[in-house]
């Protein structure tokens, strides 16, 4: 049976199966037809409404500086709490004790809203700061779980031989518990970098950035400039999709190398 969802190739780029089309295009026309019988581009714009301001907006370079802001932002956010769980979540592997001091913490985490770390982060560090503490907050649980996850699979075989010939920990971290977590990395952080700018723009939009794209979708709600917001909704799914075909991809390569190894 067919996955109706979206799916990446053996080389991780992205593949749109005939299903994705037919739905694609339903929507088109229910969009489309919703534009004509409500007849108000402040409430509903058509399609061809929205695609004309994106095209329009794709020849300005303020589109650009934008776009290149919140990435800046939001790939910092992520690059800090990729590197922050997978020190600790190391150092928990290694020392159990330590796992399970910081599991009441893992769990407080996870159980925070979203808005309340956007809020806090905002009166502690201001509208720029505030992006990158919220993407750690709450993109730093779901590395942690991953990789501590991923940990926990490793093979009783490798754990008797571990025993039998005892390494001392470089040994362990650079032979067996980076190479387990390699793939791991790209895995969750594909999902990690989705959930990023899911946060980030909202961050952006409640701090009133000076520059990005939660700073456009903002001037786009004052001015009433429906088609504008829902232009920049496709930017961020066209983002997310570019980010899910590069995170594939560098997963595929390597697993490949992983079993080449083996």
């Amino acid at each position: 049976m067919n996955k109706l969802m979206y799916n990446t190739d053996r080389n991780g780029f992205f593949v749109m199966k005939k299903e994705h089309l037919i739905t694609t295009a339903v929507l088109l026309i229910l969009w489309q037809t919703a534009a004509i019988c409500v007849h108000n581009d402040i409430l509903i714009p058509s399609p061809m409404q929205t695609m004309s301001w994106l095209f329009s907006s794709l020849q300005s370079a303020k589109f650009y500086s934008a776009v290149g802001a919140s990435v800046y932002r939001i790939m910092g956010g992520w690059l800090i709490s990729m590197a922050a769980a997978l020190v600790l979540s190391i150092i928990c592997y290694l020392v159990p004790v330590f796992a399970r001091l910081f599991e009441p913490l893992q769990i407080l985490t996870r159980t925070i809203p979203n808005v309340s770390y956007i809020i806090i982060a905002l009166i502690w560090l201001g509208s720029e700061g505030a992006v990158r503490l919220v993407c750690f907050l709450i993109l730093f649980p779901i590395f942690m779980n991953g990789f501590m996850n991923a940990l926990q699979r490793e093979s009783r075989d490798t754990r008797d031989a571990e025993a039998i010939y005892p390494e001392t920990v470089p040994e362990r971290i650079r032979k067996r518990i980076l190479p387990e977590l390699g793939a791991e990395i790209f895995s969750t952080g594909k999902t990690a970098a989705s959930m990023g700018f899911k946060v980030g723009v909202m961050a952006e939009i409640l701090g009133s950035v000076q520059n990005g794209i939660g700073r456009s979708i903002n001037f786009c709600r004052l001015d009433l400039n429906t088609a504008g917001i829902l232009g920049w909704t496709i930017v961020l799914i066209v983002l997310a999709a570019c980010i899910d075909t590069l995170f594939g991809k560098i997963n595929n390569i390597v697993k490949e190398e992983q079993g080449w190894k083996d």
